[in-house]
């Protein structure tokens, strides 16, 4: 693309998303959640001082908290045109960074080459030290035309071509479509992230307002566009930051499940095995609580993030309502395909994977409970077993020491006392016997 394009005042928004608190999070975490936040507004001027200030704006109920007050910005050192916005979007926080090219005198009014978005956007980055947004981060840029013929189409292009957004990017594939505001033709452009890493993905809109249109509209449009945009790219994000959070909870529950399989397999040997070995399955059962407990947290942790993924497609969907019902002639139906794409590829793959994974928490839990069965009945047959031989030794004893006491009672006088008490014995341990024997005859009788 050869043609050197202008636009008067171009200008990029940043808008990134960090979690204020996440689910289990610690004070601790909390706290540092909120500090690796103000760091890329302070940087080393944070200290803990203004950051105890800064946290006292924040609240647990409240969805969209100014987290600096009346000041609501803080704006960039000169020559730099731009600010800071922060926000507390409830369990969020919500930064957006927005920097002009002022490289012209006169920049406010006159056309700039858009080879300065290169420049703004490294200035954009160097105000945050480069850190991307821990839930993720969309693009915005805007200016107007500077000529009354001039193709809104190839203008975004090449601004899109300035950015440095994805090693991946393509106009062509990643265009997902376009609208009209107020008088505003609007592109939108995205590429999700890859599973392997291999791409960042990224998330740019571009809006380009039509020469003829005066400077005070253009800044009453953009005040009243900004805030819903703020929550649009929440939810997005959002959205996609919970999807990605499940694939990592997949590759866990895959690691557990072959352990749980492991575990089956052993229990089910050991139980089928000719004799059972009670301490062998109680060494395998040992492993199963962790396991279990491990399998149980991350089928629920997946569900959770199905949860969150629906919401937010939810409210997603209704704030794209509010944006259109701000001009009654505004299209911005091209915001519905995230939407459509984030249900039929998102929700449909958490909910098969949920599904996938569900039967083998159950069967886990039936085989150790069929184990610990198989147990208690070993347990009980060999206590019982034990019960039995103490009962027929203790009768059989008995029996022995009251024919020993009986015939000792008198030793006759034509007999050796030593000789006649071993005799004696004898004959009182063959009387033991003889009523042991009788008796177990008589238990297993009773038994049968």
């Amino acid at each position: 693309m050869n043609q050197q394009y202008e636009l008067i005042y171009p200008t990029i928004d940043l808008f990134i998303y960090d979690l204020k608190e996440g689910l289990g999070q610690d004070k601790e975490k909390i706290t540092e959640n909120c500090q690796q936040f103000w760091q890329r507004i302070y940087g080393n001027q944070l200290n803990s001082k203004r950051l105890e200030e800064l946290r006292q704006a924040e609240t647990d109920s409240s969805d969209d908290i100014v987290l600096l007050g009346n000041q609501k910005i803080k704006t960039f050192q000169p020559p730099l045109d731009g600010y800071y916005y922060p926000v507390q979007l409830g369990d969020t926080y919500g930064l957006q960074i927005d920097c002009t090219a002022n490289y012209i005198t006169g920049y406010k009014y006159s056309p700039q080459p858009i080879t300065c978005l290169q420049q703004v956007q490294a200035e954009i980055l160097s105000k945050i030290n480069q850190q991307k947004g821990k839930i993720g981060q969309s693009w915005y840029i805007w200016g107007q035309l500077a000529i009354e013929h001039q193709d809104p189409k190839a203008t975004a292009q090449a601004c899109y071509e300035q950015l440095k957004l994805d090693s991946q990017q393509d106009w062509e594939a990643d265009l997902r479509g376009q609208g009209e505001f107020f008088g505003v033709i609007v592109f939108e452009l995205w590429r999700l992230p890859s599973e392997s890493q291999q791409s960042d993905g990224y998330h740019l809109l571009i809006c380009l307002f039509p020469y003829q249109l005066k400077t005070d509209f253009i800044r009453e449009v953009n005040k009243t566009l900004s805030p819903e945009l703020m929550q649009l790219f929440r939810y997005r994000n959002k959205a996609i930051w919970a999807y990605f959070q499940s694939r990592t909870i997949k590759s866990n529950l895959k690691i557990v499940a072959k352990l749980a399989q492991g575990i089956v397999n052993n229990l089910n040997a050991e139980s089928q095995s000719a004799e059972v070995n009670i301490s062998n399955l109680q060494k395998v059962l040992k492993k199963a609580p962790e396991i279990l407990l491990k399998y149980t947290y991350n089928l629920a942790y997946l569900d959770d993030q199905r949860r969150t993924v629906n919401i937010n497609i939810i409210n997603y969907q209704k704030r794209w309502q509010k944006i259109q019902g701000l001009d009654s002639n505004s299209d911005w139906e091209f915001l519905q395909t995230f939407s459509e794409f984030a249900k039929d590829k998102f929700l449909v793959q958490i909910e098969t994977d949920h599904a996938f994974y569900s039967p083998g928490l159950a069967l886990m839990e039936n085989y150790i409970k069929t184990i610990q069965g198989i147990i208690d009945l070993e347990q009980t047959k060999s206590d019982r077993t034990l019960n039995t031989t103490i009962a027929i030794a203790g009768i059989g004893l008995a029996t022995s020491q009251i024919a020993s006491a009986v015939i000792l009672a008198e030793i006759p006088k034509n007999k050796n006392p030593l000789a006649y008490q071993t005799e004696v014995f004898a004959a009182s341990l063959g009387i033991g016997l003889i009523f042991a024997a009788l008796t177990y005859i008589v238990l297993r009788s009773f038994r049968r």
